[in-house]
C-alpha cells in the first residue's frame, strides 16, 4: 500500500513561533528600558518567563516594584565634539537667482492715405513762402514711393517710372481725371515688423539686484535684410533670387545692430528703508504724459497685456536716485525720492575724436571717454513724494470693498549754462556742410558754435488715482515753466558769425534774447465696470496748451517759432497714445489739442476675449497754429478685437481705425518758389485716413 504523505501542519502553526519572537523582542526592550543603569540583563527582567536570576542580578525574590524609569545622568563632556565648531557668520542670503522677463511680438500694419490726400506740398506753412521750406513735403506724413507714382511720377510725367499708375492708365485711353481717382485708391502701404525684448534681473542677494533691458531685432521690418541687398550673395544679383536673411548691422544693411542694450542699472535696498538706484534706468512718472518708460501702463484690465507691448517709444535717464520708504507697513508706505540726472553731457571725446583718442594712442592715452566741454551739460534734479500700491496690493484692498486712493507729486529742475547754436550742423561738418577731416578742427568748430544758454526750467507734475470696486478715475497734470536764451536773428548769425573763430564768450549779449516757457497739459481717464466687470464704460480726456505761432510745426523738434518770446505749446509724451491715427501717426503726439474720447469694451469667454470701440473728437485751442486756421481737427473711430489668454501669456489683437479730418487740416493759400499761386491737390480738401493693424505675441 502506498504510504500516505506526511500530514502538513496547519498554516496557523507557523504563527506560534513568530508570535513568540515578537513577544520576546518586545519584552526584552521593555525590561531594558526599566532596568537601572547598573543592573544587568538577568532573566528575571524578562517577565514571567524568567526563573531565578544570577547572584547579585536580582531574581524573582528581590524584584522591585515597577515604576517610572530613572533619568539618565547628564554627561556634558560626552556631548561635546572632539573639535569645537566656530559659529556661522551672519550675512545676507545669497540667492544666485537669474530672473528673465520680456516679450516677443510681431506686428502687421496697413495705412491708407496717411498724407490725407494732400500729395506733395510746395511748402509746409500758411500764407507766405518761407524760402528754403518751399520744397518740403506735407507736414503730417511723407507719402511712400507708390503714392508719388500715382500722381504721375517725377515732374508730372517727365522721367516717370515704368510702373507709373496714371501714365499706364492714360496710355490705354482712360482720361486723366478718372485715372487719378483710380490710382488714388492705391494710396496705401503695408509693412510688418518684430521685436524681442529681454529684461533680465540678477539677484546678487535678496537686497542687491542688477537690471537691464535689451532689444533684439528691434522693430525690424520683416524681409528687410536679404543677402541680395548689398550683393552679399553672388548668386542673388536681384532680390528675386535671395536665399536667406542676414543679421542687421549698423551702417551696413540697417540703421542699427541686431542687439541694442537700452538700459542697465543697479538696485540696492537696505532694511531700514533706504533705496539706491544708479545707471541708465527707466524714466516714468504717473500716467506717463511727461515721463514714460514705454513699458505700458497698468490699468487693471485684462487687455493691458496687449496695449503694454504695442509700444514704439520709451524714456531712459542716466541717474543716481535715492529713495526712502516710510510708513507703518506696505499698505500705507510713502516713498520720498531725490535724484541727480545726467540729461545731456554734450559731445564726448569718442564722438569727436573717434578711434584717434583712446588707450592705444601715444599722444592721447586714456582708458575712458570724457565730455569735451564742462559747462554745456544739462543737469537735471528731481524730488518726488509718492503713495502708490503695486497691482497685487491694489487688488487685495479692492477685495475688501473700500476705496483706494493713490497720489504723488514731483518736480524736475533743469539747468544749462552754455549750448551749441540752434539748428547748426552736426559734429564733423563745417558751416558749408562739408566734412571736416581733422578731429581737432571738429573740436574747434564745436567751440565756435557755443553761446550762453542760461536755461532754467521747472516741470511740476501731480498724479491722482481713485479705485473703488470696478471704478477707476485717474488724473495727471503737468506744467513746464522756465526761461532760456536764444539768438534773436538766427539767419543773421549764421551769415555773419558762422565762420568766426570766437571763444564761447565772444557772442555779444545784444545778439541774445530771452524766451519764456509757459506750458500746461493734463490727462483724465474714467472707467466703470458693469455686469461683474465684464462690460466697461469709459471716458478719456486730455488737454495740451497751444501756441499762437502761425507756422504749423508738428514735423519739427521745436515747440514753437524760434523768434517767439513766449513758448506755450505743451507736448504729450509720444508713448502716451490715445488713438491709432490722429495723434499717434499724423501729429506725432497731443499738442495744441483737446480731445474727448468715450469708449466701451466687453469681455467674454471667461475674460479671454474682448472687444473695444473708441470714438475720439479733437479740437485745437489755438486755431492759428493749424494748417487750415480752424479749430476742429477731426473725428476718429477705432475698433479692436483682442485675445488675451488667462492661463498662457499669449495675446493677439486686430484693430481698425478711420480718421475724418475737419477744417484744421484744410489747405490754405499756397505759393510756389517764384511767389506765384500754386495749385492744391484735391483743392485743399483733406481726405479720410484708415489703418488696419494686427499683432501677435508672447509675454514672459
Amino acid at each position: 500500500m502506498p504510504t500516505s504523505p506526511p500530514q502538513r501542519p496547519h498554516r496557523l502553526f507557523w504563527l506560534i513561533p513568530a508570535f513568540g519572537l515578537v513577544n520576546l523582542f518586545a519584552t526584552s526592550s521593555t525590561a531594558h528600558a526599566q532596568a537601572p543603569m547598573g543592573g544587568g540583563m538577568g532573566m528575571g527582567g524578562m517577565g514571567p518567563m524568567g526563573g531565578g536570576g544570577m547572584p547579585g542580578q536580582g531574581g524573582q525574590g528581590d524584584k522591585k516594584k515597577e515604576g517610572p524609569a530613572e533619568a539618565a545622568p547628564k554627561d556634558k563632556k560626552a556631548l561635546q565634539p572632539i573639535e569645537p565648531v566656530p559659529a556661522q557668520p551672519r550675512g545676507l542670503r545669497q540667492l544666485q537667482l537669474f530672473e528673465l522677463h520680456g516679450y516677443m511680438r510681431m506686428r502687421g500694419d496697413y495705412f491708407h492715405r496717411l498724407d490725407l490726400g494732400s500729395g506733395k506740398s510746395n511748402q509746409s506753412t500758411i500764407g507766405t513762402n518761407y524760402g528754403d521750406n518751399s520744397q518740403l513735403q506735407n507736414p503730417y506724413f511723407v507719402p511712400p514711393s507708390v503714392a508719388a507714382e500715382t500722381v504721375g511720377g517725377l515732374d508730372e510725367g517727365s522721367g516717370a517710372s515704368d510702373v507709373n499708375c496714371v501714365g499706364t492708365l492714360t496710355a490705354t485711353g482712360i482720361n486723366a481725371s478718372k485715372a487719378s481717382r483710380r490710382c488714388g485708391r492705391r494710396n496705401g502701404f503695408a509693412s510688418a515688423n518684430m521685436r524681442l525684448r529681454l529684461e533680465p534681473t540678477l539677484h546678487i542677494t535678496d537686497t542687491v539686484k542688477v537690471h537691464a533691458q535689451l532689444d533684439a531685432l528691434d522693430n525690424l521690418v520683416l524681409g528687410s535684410t536679404p543677402d541680395s541687398l548689398l550683393g552679399d550673395n553672388p548668386n542673388a544679383p536681384i532680390d528675386l533670387f535671395m536665399r536667406t536673411q542676414l543679421p542687421p548691422s549698423d551702417g551696413r544693411n540697417s540703421a542699427r545692430d541686431s542687439i541694442v542694450v537700452k538700459r542697465a542699472y543697479g538696485h540696492i535696498r537696505f532694511g531700514w528703508g533706504l533705496d539706491i538706484k544708479f545707471g541708465r534706468m527707466p524714466h516714468h512718472w504717473g500716467m506717463g504724459i511727461v515721463a514714460n518708460d514705454g513699458n505700458g501702463y497698468y490699468r487693471g484690465e485684462a487687455a493691458d497685456i496687449v496695449r503694454m507691448v504695442d509700444m514704439d517709444y520709451g524714456d531712459s535717464v542716466d541717474s543716481l536716485r535715492l529713495g526712502f520708504d516710510f510708513g507703518k507697513d506696505r499698505r500705507s508706505t510713502h516713498t520720498l525720492e531725490f535724484s541727480w540726472d545726467w540729461a545731456s553731457s554734450g559731445p564726448t571725446t569718442s564722438q569727436i575724436f573717434g578711434p584717434y583718442y583712446g588707450p592705444y594712442q601715444q599722444d592721447h592715452t586714456t582708458g575712458q571717454p570724457f565730455s569735451v566741454e564742462k559747462f554745456d551739460n544739462v543737469y537735471q534734479w528731481r524730488i518726488s513724494i509718492l503713495r502708490r500700491d503695486d497691482p497685487a496690493m491694489l487688488q487685495r484692498k479692492l477685495s475688501l470693498g473700500r476705496p483706494v486712493i493713490n497720489y504723488g507729486a514731483i518736480v524736475w529742475a533743469r539747468y544749462q549754462a552754455i549750448d551749441r547754436v540752434t539748428n547748426t550742423t552736426g559734429l564733423g561738418y563745417n558751416d558749408g556742410g562739408e566734412t571736416i577731416i581733422s578731429y581737432y578742427d571738429q573740436l574747434q568748430d564745436y567751440a565756435n558754435r557755443l553761446i550762453r544758454r542760461r536755461a532754467l526750467v521747472f516741470t511740476p507734475d501731480i498724479w491722482l488715482r481713485v479705485n473703488w470696486k470696478t471704478l477707476r478715475v485717474e488724473l495727471e497734470g503737468a506744467a513746464v515753466l522756465g526761461r532760456f536764451q536764444e539768438i534773436n536773428d538766427q539767419t543773421a548769425w549764421d551769415a555773419t558769425r558762422g565762420n568766426d573763430r570766437e571763444d564761447i564768450y565772444g557772442i555779444n549779449d545784444q545778439d541774445m534774447g530771452r524766451r519764456w516757457l509757459t506750458q500746461f497739459g493734463y490727462a483724465l481717464e474714467f472707467k466703470y465696470g458693469l455686469f461683474k466687470d465684464k462690460f466697461h464704460l469709459g471716458l478719456d480726456h486730455g488737454f495740451a496748451s497751444g501756441d499762437n505761432d502761425p507756422r504749423f510745426r508738428y514735423n519739427t523738434p521745436w515747440n514753437s517759432n524760434l523768434d517767439d518770446r513766449q513758448w506755450s505749446k505743451f507736448r504729450f509724451n509720444p508713448a502716451y497714445f490715445s488713438d491709432l491715427l490722429l495723434f499717434r501717426e499724423l501729429l506725432g503726439t497731443a499738442s495744441n489739442a483737446a480731445y474727448f474720447k468715450p469708449w466701451l469694451a466687453f469681455y467674454f469667454f471667461d475674460n479671454n476675449f474682448s472687444g473695444r470701440l473708441d470714438i475720439e473728437y479733437a479740437v485745437a485751442p489755438q486755431r492759428i497754429n493749424t494748417w487750415g486756421n480752424k479749430a476742429n481737427y477731426g473725428l476718429e473711430i477705432d475698433a479692436a478685437f483682442r485675445y488675451h489668454d488667462r492661463q498662457e501669456p499669449i495675446f493677439f489683437q486686430l484693430q481698425y481705425g478711420v480718421m475724418f479730418p475737419f477744417g484744421a487740416f484744410n489747405r490754405g493759400v499756397e505759393y510756389s518758389p517764384d511767389g506765384t499761386l500754386a495749385g492744391l491737390p484735391n483743392n485743399g480738401d483733406p481726405k479720410a485716413a484708415q489703418t488696419v493693424q494686427a499683432q501677435l505675441g508672447i509675454r514672459f
